[in-house]
């Protein structure tokens, strides 16, 4: 998912739903939480990209199955922190989530500071996937208003995310 900008929206939109998902799967919120970042600083890591990924949705919680899953058994597997020692760790290094979480919130950032009409037509387009005309259709408003404010939206962003 190469998009940062699709990724934050995909975010906002999925982060609730797999909270919700991975705390009744594991049992712990602060596990649950943790699970969450690892969904998407994996998928945030993988060659694959957004248009790629037919149904983000799906392919974001089948992704936190597994991750939850993994997680599980690796908790069983920890018998003394003499195993442990010997198991390699499959998370990405501290920095490294680290630094991919600090280029997600400034994304989430400015995605918020976008003016109400602008970041609601974005969202519907880059998140939830609809068409200019179902956006147009949606807000009352014309097909060209919502280029436009697509157009804007980037051109907001990107100007946000180079300071």
């Amino acid at each position: 998912m190469n998009d940062p900008v699709h990724f934050a929206c995909l975010y906002l939109h999925e982060q609730p739903a797999l909270r919700r998902l991975l705390s009744r799967m594991t049992g712990s919120l602060s596990m649950a939480d943790d699970l969450v970042q690892d969904v998407f600083v994996r998928l945030m890591e993988t060659e694959v990209r957004a248009s790629q990924i037919r149904n983000p949705r799906a392919y974001l919680h089948q992704s936190a199955r597994n991750i939850a899953i993994n997680a599980l058994r690796r908790q069983q597997r920890y018998v003394s922190d003499d195993a442990a020692a010997e198991m390699p760790d499959p998370a990405p290094p501290v920095v490294e989530r680290l630094i991919a979480r600090e280029e997600l919130l400034r994304v989430m950032r400015a995605i918020a500071a976008l003016p109400a009409r602008r970041r609601e037509v974005f969202v519907l387009s880059r998140v939830d996937n609809r068409t200019y005309d179902e956006i147009a259709a949606q807000l009352g408003i014309s097909r060209n208003t919502v280029m436009v404010q697509i157009v804007r939206a980037l051109s907001d962003l990107r100007r946000a995310l180079d300071m």
